[in-house]
């Protein structure tokens, strides 16, 4: 993602980000040489691009003011300065803008890491923001799923953001030579005859990655035997396979509508973080009937 730096300080870039003393703008400066709306950033599908938005004292791109209302594409390394300050800001990163949501009255981003979002990130998350294999950005809490809009604003407490979808960006990758997706992994469980223990171990040609026991293991657990169940069905056909109502699935968990959000946001964030890619698919859902399964076909469950 695009990024300013100046400093220890630095500045996660929009797809369109105003710069000036505005309490709204993307990056705020206070000097009172800049101008209530300075300059703007905006990405252009394929460069960051620079505009003078008429400010009184210029903008500066390496040492040169720009004329009034100027549009120039911007280059790593590059070096912005606003109004009168001795302030240079340097354009560290040129990668596209990572979808996010921006606190409406701060401007604060808080960027999706493999196409997740868990909110407020301080305390326990109430919302949860995923995109699904079409595309689609879904929101998952107490009141079910559904889709989220482009510039969508929502309300968790007194805050206020606004949802920016924009290119992904993923985690670290760990090194392994074949690309790990939801589709082409083989899930082992391991459980108990209590089954108060269930241990998932990730399987890819000769890779084995064992995930540590989680609440949310139950879970993916109860997913993967309907999916199995269905799978015997031989009237069933392959894309029917798993689908369950959300209704059914938290009577059988004894759970609720957000215990049940958080633990499907927590199974993604292991997943994703034992290096999976797309691993908000691990759990996939039907938005208009309500419905969700296991994103993984290929399943065993063996009882210790």
């Amino acid at each position: 993602m695009g990024v300013l730096e100046c400093g220890d300080r630095h500045c996660v870039l929009g797809a369109d980000q105003l710069i000036g003393r505005e309490p709204s703008a993307g990056l705020r400066l206070e000097d009172d040489s800049v101008s209530w709306r300075h300059a703007s950033l905006r990405w252009t599908g394929q460069a960051w691009e620079l505009q003078d938005l008429g400010s009184r004292n210029g903008t500066f791109l390496d040492g040169q003011r720009l004329a009034t209302g100027a549009r120039t594409l911007l280059r790593l390394g590059c070096e912005l300065r606003f109004g009168n300050t001795k302030d240079t800001w340097v354009l560290a990163n040129l990668d596209g803008p990572a979808t996010c949501v921006v606190d409406v009255v701060t401007g604060e981003r808080i960027a999706a890491l493999d196409d997740l979002i868990a909110l407020p990130l301080q305390g326990d998350p109430e919302l949860f923001i995923s995109r699904q294999a079409d595309g689609a950005w879904l929101i998952e809490g107490a009141d079910r799923a559904r889709e989220l809009r482009e510039l969508e604003e929502l309300t968790i407490g007194s805050r206020r953001y606004r949802f920016e979808p924009g290119a992904p960006v993923f985690a670290t990758s760990s090194g392994q030579r074949h690309q790990l997706t939801p589709s082409a992994l083989r899930l082992e469980f391991l459980v108990t005859r209590d089954e108060e223990y269930v241990e998932i171990v990730i399987s890819h040609d000769s890779q084995k990655i064992q995930l540590r026991p989680r609440a949310h293991s139950y879970a993916l657990l109860t997913l993967a035997r309907l999916r199995l169940a269905d799978q015997a069905d031989t009237s069933l056909k392959p894309e029917c396979h798993g689908w369950v109502h959300q209704d059914r699935l938290l009577k059988m968990l004894a759970t609720t509508p957000t215990l049940l959000a958080t633990d499907i946001h927590r199974a993604r964030r292991q997943f994703s973080d034992a290096g999976v890619l797309d691993a908000a698919q691990i759990v996939e859902r039907r938005v208009t009937t309500h419905e969700l399964r296991i994103g993984v076909p290929k399943l065993e469950i063996r009882v210790a």
